[in-house]
C-alpha cells in the first residue's frame, strides 16, 4: 500500500485494510477541534441546525434594531426582513444575504453559515468595515461513501454542479471543492456530525503544503486493481510513529479505520491518498 499525502511525498507504506462493510470496533479517541481552538486542525464546522431566521433575530436583538430599519440599512425594501420571516420555507439568495448582513452589521458568512465573525469591526472613521464578497461558486465532485469501491469512470469530477460556499479565510489561495456525503461513517464527528446528505466544502490537500496532523478531517481516496477501483470517504486523520490511521466517527460499528503501517515492503497494489481537508459542513438545505 502506498500513502500519498502531498505532491512531493513519495514515501511508500504497505499493509492495513479497510473493511467498511464488515463488523468491527470503531475507535472514538478523535481529537477534533474547531479553528478557534487549533488552527488548521479540523476546520470550520458551522452549526447549520439553526435557521438563518434565528440568526437574523439574534442580530436584531443585539443591535436593538427593528426589522424595518435593518432592511432599509441593507438596501432592501422596508418589509424585506418581515417578508422573509413570513415565508419559512423560502431560501434567500446570496445577494439578499449580503444585503441583510450589511443591515445587521455582520458578515454574510456568519449570517448564512454561522462561520466567521459575527460582528463587523469598527473602522478608523468609526463606521463598520464593509464586508468583502464572502462566497464562491464551488464545484461538486463525486459523492464520498465509505466502503464503496467503484469503477474509476464512476468518479466524474466534472458533473457541472456548483454550490455556493464561504470563501476560506485561512487558505485564500487554495482551490475549493465540494462533496456530497453518502452514508453514516462520520455521523458522530465533533463538534458537528457529518450526516448522510450533507455537503462538505474542502480545500485541496495538494495546495496546502501541510504535514498530516492528528484530528484533521480529510477526504481520503483508496485505489486498488491498478487504480481501476476506488473509494472516497471522509475520515479523521491520526498519524503515529509506526502507522497512519484514517478513522470513521460513526454510530454504526460496521465502519472500520484505514490503517497504513510505515513499512517499506513492496507495494501490494493499494494506494491511499489524501485528496482534501474538510473546512465546512452543512446540510443539504444549505440556507434555510
Amino acid at each position: 500500500m502506498s500513502l500519498a499525502v502531498s505532491v512531493n511525498d513519495a514515501q511508500k507504506m504497505v499493509g492495513g485494510q479497510h473493511g467498511a462493510e464488515h463488523a468491527g470496533n470503531v475507535p472514538h479517541q478523535s481529537r477534533v477541534t474547531t479553528r478557534s481552538c487549533a488552527e488548521n486542525v479540523a476546520g470550520i464546522f458551522p452549526h447549520m441546525a439553526r435557521d438563518i431566521r434565528e440568526r437574523i433575530r439574534e442580530r436584531l436583538t443585539d443591535l436593538k434594531k427593528s426589522m424595518r430599519a435593518a432592511s432599509l440599512d441593507g438596501g432592501l425594501g422596508a418589509d424585506g426582513i418581515r417578508d422573509l420571516m413570513r415565508r419559512p420555507n423560502d431560501s434567500p439568495t446570496m445577494e439578499t444575504i449580503e444585503k441583510l448582513a450589511a443591515g445587521l452589521n455582520t458578515t454574510a458568512a456568519w449570517l448564512a453559515f454561522e462561520a466567521g465573525p459575527k460582528t463587523l469591526r469598527t473602522g478608523p472613521s468609526g463606521g463598520g468595515n464593509a464586508p468583502d464578497r464572502a462566497f464562491n461558486l464551488v464545484r461538486i465532485d463525486s459523492a464520498v461513501k465509505a466502503g464503496a469501491f467503484l469503477q474509476m469512470n464512476a468518479f466524474d469530477d466534472d458533473l457541472g454542479e456548483m454550490i455556493t460556499a464561504p470563501r476560506d479565510p485561512d487558505y485564500p489561495f487554495a482551490r475549493q471543492v465540494a462533496y456530497r456525503v453518502d452514508g453514516d461513517s462520520m455521523d458522530e464527528a465533533k463538534p458537528r456530525p457529518i450526516r448522510d446528505g450533507d455537503f462538505i466544502i474542502c480545500v485541496l490537500w495538494e495546495d496546502l503544503g501541510l504535514e498530516p496532523r492528528a484530528g484533521q478531517i480529510v477526504v481520503v481516496e483508496q485505489t486498488i486493481n491498478g487504480g481501476q477501483l476506488r473509494e472516497r470517504s471522509v475520515k479523521a486523520l491520526h498519524p503515529f510513529p509506526d502507522h497512519v490511521e484514517f478513522r470513521p466517527m460513526s454510530s454504526n460499528d460496521k465502519h472500520e479505520p484505514i490503517v497504513v503501517p510505515h513499512d517499506m515492503n513492496p507495494d501490494d497494489g493499494r494506494e491511499v491518498k489524501i485528496l482534501a481537508l474538510v473546512r465546512y459542513v452543512f446540510d443539504s438545505q444549505i440556507i434555510r
